[in-house]
């Protein structure tokens, strides 16, 4: 209670993993990970931690998150996440898909944030490094950390959500508020 429903995603993410009950001690074994990437990544990290400087880097631009195998669903997260917090537009795609048609439609504002991991399969990280070298617009490489998949998914999870907030800090704006949702769930009503 008490929360937006963008920021209890940890809560709502380890109440269906106790509930599948399939992943172990990985959500465990993760805590201490996550815990370590809050502190370097939070707002009293440093200036210059990867979160801030992500951030910094997508300002002003309108990001498109790419996501392949495991990390798609942090893709679509980080759009979320900006689309919330940080009151901009950003979409999310996924390799290999997003090369088929999309990358011709890279231009200027947007800014490419490639999530990578490297537990991918080969082919798509090949196709990442493809990706970044084949258009013409600032691209952010994201690598995820953590020893686990799961680990590695979180910390993605966790910048993004951490980018998303910075970049409502540049843009002078609140990330809690969410007018529109509000509105919009008013005439739902």
């Amino acid at each position: 209670a008490g929360f937006q429903p963008r920021a209890a995603v940890v809560y709502m993410t380890v109440a269906a993993l106790a509930a599948a009950g399939a992943v172990g001690d990985e959500v465990e074994g993760a805590a201490p990970l996550l815990a370590e990437l809050a502190d370097e990544w939070g707002p009293d990290g440093e200036d210059d931690s990867e979160a801030k400087r992500l951030a910094r880097a997508l300002n002003g631009s309108i990001p498109v998150v790419v996501g392949a195998g495991r990390t798609v669903a942090a893709a679509r997260r980080w759009k979320t996440q900006i689309n919330e917090n940080a009151s901009s537009p950003a979409f999310w795609s996924e390799l290999p898909e997003a090369d088929h048609n999309e990358i011709c439609g890279y231009e200027r504002p947007l800014a490419l944030v490639l999530l990578d991991d490297a537990g991918l399969d080969e082919r798509l990280r090949q196709r990442i490094d493809l990706t970044a070298r084949s258009v013409d617009v600032p691209v952010e490489r994201v690598e995820a950390r953590g020893e686990t998949p799961f680990e590695r998914v979180m910390s993605l999870v966790l910048l993004g959500d951490l980018v998303s907030v910075y970049m409502a800090v540049l843009a002078g704006k609140d990330p809690t508020p969410v007018p529109a949702i509000d509105r919009l769930k008013a005439e739902l009503g």
